[in-house]
Formats: C-alpha cells, structure tokens, sequence
C-alpha cells in the first residue's frame, strides 16, 4: 500500500494526491490498486469527520479530490478493460421540487470512492425517472436527497409508483438532507434515514452487505 497516496488524502492536500498518483502512472501500477488507496484515505477523512475533527467542508473537498484523481486514472482504465468489482448498485437523486445537490453529491463521491457503483439521476427528478432507473437495473438501494420540505410529497408518489409496478420490495430506499428526519422516514415507510453523508453511506454498506 502506498501510504503517502493514502495519507495525502486523508490531509485533503490536493497537490501531492495528483503527484503521487501521476508517479504510479508513470510505475504502471495497476490502477485498481491505485483507487483502492485512494478509498483508503477517503474513509480516513470519514472517521475524522464522524470525530468532529473534519466538517462538512471537508467532506465535500475529499469527494472532489478523489474525483480528480479519478478522471486521470479513467483513461488508462478503460484502455486496460480494467474491471472494477462494484460492491453493488445505487441510484440516487434530488427528489422533484428541489435542486439542492451538495448532499447528494458528497454521498456520491464517497460511494463511488467506497466500491460502489452510483447512478446519480440529478435534482429535480421526476417519481418516473426513479422507478425507471429502478425498473431497468438491479440496483438494491434507492437513495433521495431534499432540502426542502415541500419535496416530502414526491417521495410519496415515488413510494406509491413503487407499489404499482410491484418494485418496493426490490429495492431499500434511503432518504437524507435537512427535509427529511427518523420521525419523517417512519411515517413514510422508507427504510432508512441518513442523517448525514457518512451516515448514509454507512447504511448502504449495512444494506449491501
């Protein structure tokens, strides 16, 4: 394991992340390899947070790190045919009615950087878009992200879309941002309530065990 690449990322120091993952490059070391340190430094960040010692801030800027890194090791991938194994399959997005996307970016990020293989359907996704996404994928885990409390009504149409085409029990949904709370995620039947991006992170590593 290189311990620098994994510490560098752990200390969000931006720089020496893309050095060191250059250098590899240059090394041919296997690119798989390579992400797994970079996830490495990712949960390090995510204990510091569930410390108090990193902060919201910081969360969203270890998922942007780990982004850039990806997108330099994304060519050599795919010329490679490298296959990931992907420790299972998300769908994610921002209910219809809100477009705040910060959350749900930041759970995405450290999915991805976590081995698991996200479909991030956007902000202001419509129910149908949702049980779709669902429909045509083997996804186990639904997750919808809102800020705004109007949102709540869009998270019944999906439920109910569900029930119709005979999918609720297909898949877990998780719910997360300020809208939402353990009190709402009861009364609306979900699985799960998130109570911040490493949490629900956290439940979908439980779920997809």
């Amino acid at each position: 394991m290189n311990k620098q690449l994994v510490n560098a990322m752990a200390e969000l120091d931006r720089a020496k992340v893309l050095e060191i993952v250059e250098e590899e490059i240059d090394k041919g070391t296997d690119p798989s390899k390579i992400i797994d340190w970079l996830s490495e430094g990712v949960k390090i960040v995510g204990e510091y947070f569930e410390k108090k010692e990193y902060f919201l801030a910081e969360l969203i800027t270890s998922g942007d790190i780990f982004e850039n890194a990806f997108q330099e090791l994304k060519p050599i991938l795919e010329k490679s045919n490298v296959n990931l194994q992907s420790k299972g399959k998300i769908v994610i997005g921002t209910v219809q009615g809100d477009v705040h996307d910060i959350g749900k970016n930041i759970v995405k990020s450290i999915l991805t950087a976590s081995g698991f293989s996200v479909n991030d359907l956007g902000v202001d996704v419509q129910p149908e878009k949702f049980v779709e996404a669902v429909k045509n994928s083997d996804t186990k885990i639904l997750g919808l992200s809102a800020l705004l409390t109007i949102a709540i009504d869009s998270v019944k149409d999906i439920i109910k879309l569900l029930e119709r085409e005979n999918l609720r029990k297909k898949v877990r949904i998780i719910i997360g941002g300020s809208a939402f709370s353990e009190e709402i995620a009861n009364k609306l039947g979900v699985d799960a309530f998130g109570k911040d991006p490493q949490d629900a992170v956290r439940i979908c590593q439980k779920f997809l065990k």
